[in-house]
């Protein structure tokens, strides 16, 4: 195989397996990002997952580097909140139930400010942030990259690239992993102090002030769809006119 193609290969099997260590088949998540005109807000995080797939999380020896540690801490109410309160963020409600063969977690967190949410263990070790001016006077943008920009900068080139030949390696390795993420279901949901001017694609404007974003396993239907999807930017534009947001 060529560097190139190894090079790819590799990205592919990076993005899927911490994503996939992160976001086990059956796992039901619904997360809900709201800001408020100064910067501050609250996240609130609603999680179910087999406890069988939970046990395996807390068996993997490297948990703790993939971000999978925090995916089982979860469900800890003083873990959790020792968690967030090193971010500078307060845990306001934590309710987590055993309803076999699943385990729930219903949890709502505040942050002071866009700094905390900046650090909050909730999106995952890998999220980046951004809250920057908009195209526009008066406007803000806030951008989510789950797995970091990096990440998703070569998810987008290597997607592309796989339009244009057929990688039968990645093919293979995508067959296998493909039923690893049999009931994945994630929506990501923001809350703005504003109207809501634009939005990416992989959103819908679910309100004058909200956006949803909703990533399933039926969505996941190519190798492109596993890396563009596991890896993706969730980006928000609105109208900021009489916010006092710490725009970088």
């Amino acid at each position: 195989m060529a560097m190139a193609d190894q090079r790819d290969m590799n990205i592919l099997r990076t993005l899927a397996l911490v994503a996939l260590s992160v976001l086990p088949a059956c796992l039901e998540v619904e997360q809900t990002i709201a800001l408020t005109a100064d910067g501050s807000g609250q996240q609130t995080v609603r999680m179910s997952m087999r406890e069988t797939m939970l046990a395996d999380l807390e068996r993997t020896s490297s948990a703790a580097s993939t971000g999978a540690g925090f995916a089982t801490a979860v469900f800890d109410k003083e873990l959790v909140g020792r968690e967030l309160a090193a971010a500078g963020m307060t845990l306001v409600s934590h309710k987590a139930e055993r309803k076999v063969p699943k385990r729930t977690v219903d949890l709502v967190a505040a942050f002071p400010d866009f700094a905390a949410l900046q650090k909050s263990p909730l999106v995952g070790s890998s999220a980046e942030w951004t809250l920057t001016k908009g195209p526009k006077e008066g406007t803000a943008k806030l951008t989510l990259y789950p797995q970091g920009k990096t990440a998703w900068t070569d998810a987008r080139a290597k997607a592309e690239s796989m339009t244009k030949e057929t990688d039968a390696v990645a093919e293979a390795f995508f067959r296998k992993k493909q039923t690893e993420i049999t009931g994945l279901d994630l929506t990501v949901r923001f809350q703005v102090p504003g109207d809501v001017l634009v939005f990416t694609a992989n959103m819908e404007k679910t309100g004058p002030r909200e956006v949803v974003a909703r990533i399933t396993a039926d969505q996941i239907k190519t190798p492109q769809d596993l890396v563009r999807r596991l890896a993706p930017r969730f980006e928000v534009i609105f109208d900021a006119t009489g916010c006092k947001l710490p725009l970088q």
